[in-house]
């Protein structure tokens, strides 16, 4: 039975549409199935009723009495508030960022940053055993030209043709001459790697982005790579063709895994890589989070897997649409190797880690964003994270004037619109961790948080806390600590820090 919760307060907390659905099979008139399914519901009368509404609907109340009983347990359970056991403890790895090492992080990059990390934290808080992973691109033709780039700039030559020419090249050029690292290509990009991944870990970490498993491509080359190939052999899915070795798929167009030239394509390392992943380190399920220009890479490398006899659902693939920047009517645009763009150094010194992660939740991850810098900046009821974060201090503050206040809560007279409707909205973020989980849909923790922070803000408005009636007092002390509980959770699950004062 689906149900669902009601957009309009009046028509209760929860509907079923069943009895709609039902109607054409059944050959009866909606109306008499709901009233029949109503007849055979037992909900318990301390907790809801019902009521049948045309045209066929089934809608439920959720008793006042109910709702303020579960004020108590929610304040009382502090962190542990919304998380589950839906995981059992299944091991789930989700890999994210993955930026190549040739270059500084740019700011586009963080929005795939923190989509997997807030991926990670949501199945953790739904049992799931996760580790985070960052798979770092060491091998290959592009490693070779960042080491060809950086060795140009070293002694003064022109950069070679598609090379890295920012003032970062230049930078690591100087150090490593510094360093005595004699120019060769090969040990200028080892070199430039460890530079450019001492920069990334330094600015995933204060965009609060940690990793479990820093993982080298160059590890999948040590016989892995040799095996799987084999194993094409083996199945008949090998073709070499004018010097490249081909995957032969069931579609009518062959993928290249090693070119001519020797090197093995994006497609042949990322085979190897979840291979690895799926066969050899056996996680349950793998969770990747790519670019939205990636999307063509997913079909092929499902079917490849299931060549191999990898189940290919237990890979999902979370796309990242593009991010663009706003600065006033200025729309800027990013590009590594020109040198030209706006570094997420930049942006984490403009706005803040805490405005970059809940900007970033705004919007579905597969749906193009732009990003108002001076929204992301702006201390007004208009900027999300400021009123969500202003919701949490107001309660902070509140229970903190509070704090010497006696008597016994009288839950009971919690009975206002704007009490009832907080304590409904407290409620469902359980379930929002649950579907945001399963769904891996981590948005949905900010447009929970939105209208959390809007019901907080009501209730502050129209009740006040702190009085000389004692036993309304306790409990309305008791209702905000069950909601600074609840954003706190909220903003905690996102990554953004819940301040006690503004």
């Amino acid at each position: 039975m689906l149900v669902e919760r009601t957009q309009n307060p009046a028509h209760g907390d929860y509907s079923v549409t069943m009895p709609l659905k039902l109607a054409r099979t059944l050959r009866r008139p909606p109306m008499t199935i709901a009233g029949e399914l109503v007849e055979a519901m037992a909900l318990p009368a301390s907790f809801g009723r019902t009521a049948v509404a045309p045209p066929g609907f089934i809608n439920i109340m959720l008793e006042p009495a109910w709702l303020q009983a579960q004020l108590p347990p929610i304040a009382d359970a502090g962190p542990s508030w919304g998380r589950s056991e839906l995981g059992r403890g299944s091991p789930v790895q989700v890999e994210f960022v993955s930026s190549n090492p040739t270059g500084p992080m740019l700011f586009s990059h963080a929005r795939g940053a923190v989509v997997g990390d807030v991926v990670a934290r949501v199945l953790d808080a739904a049992g799931f055993n996760v580790q985070r992973e960052y798979y770092v691109n060491d091998q290959g033709k592009q490693i070779r030209l960042f080491g060809e780039s950086i060795r140009a700039r070293m002694l003064n030559e022109p950069i070679p043709e598609g090379g890295y020419s920012g003032d970062y090249i230049a930078e690591i050029g100087t150090q490593a001459a510094a360093a005595g690292v004699p120019p060769e290509i090969n040990e200028l990009a080892s070199f430039g790697i460890r530079w450019v991944l001492k920069d990334i870990k330094q600015d995933l970490e204060r965009l609060g982005v940690q990793h479990d498993h820093w993982f080298y491509e160059s590890t999948l080359y040590g016989g892995l790579n040799d095996e799987v190939l084999k194993g094409f052999q083996a199945l008949g899915r090998i073709v070499n063709e004018d010097g490249a070795t081909w995957f032969k798929s069931d579609s009518e167009k062959n993928e290249v895994l090693i070119r001519r030239d020797g090197y093995p394509t994006y497609f042949a390392s990322d085979i190897f890589y979840h291979v690895d992943k799926l066969q050899r380190r056996n996680f349950d399920r793998v969770v990747d989070v790519w670019g939205a220009d990636h999307q063509g890479q997913i079909g092929r490398l499902k079917e490849a897997l299931g060549v191999l006899g990898i189940e290919p659902s237990r890979l999902v693939v979370l796309l990242v649409q593009l991010v663009s920047l706003k600065r006033g009517e200025e729309t800027v645009r990013m590009s590594r190797r020109s040198g030209v763009g706006i570094s997420l150094t930049e942006m984490l010194d403009e706005v803040g880690p805490d405005a970059l992660r809940y900007f970033f939740l705004l919007r579905s991850a597969d749906a193009q964003m732009e990003f108002d810098v001076e929204l992301a900046r702006r201390q007004s009821s208009e900027n999300p994270v400021y009123y969500a974060q202003y919701a949490h201090a107001r309660l902070a503050n509140v229970l903190n004037f509070g704090a010497q206040a006696g008597g016994e809560a009288a839950l009971d007279r919690l009975d206002s619109e704007w009490e009832l409707a907080l304590m409904r909205v407290m409620l469902r973020w359980p379930d929002v961790v649950r579907e945001a989980a399963d769904a891996m849909e981590p948005h949905r923790l900010a447009f929970f948080t939105d209208e959390l922070a809007a019901a907080i803000h009501r209730f502050y408005k129209n009740c006040r806390v702190v009085t000389e009636d004692t036993t309304l007092t306790a409990g309305r002390l008791l209702l905000s600590r069950a909601a600074r509980t609840t954003i706190a959770n909220a903003l905690g699950l996102m990554g953004v820090h819940a301040p006690d004062r503004m």
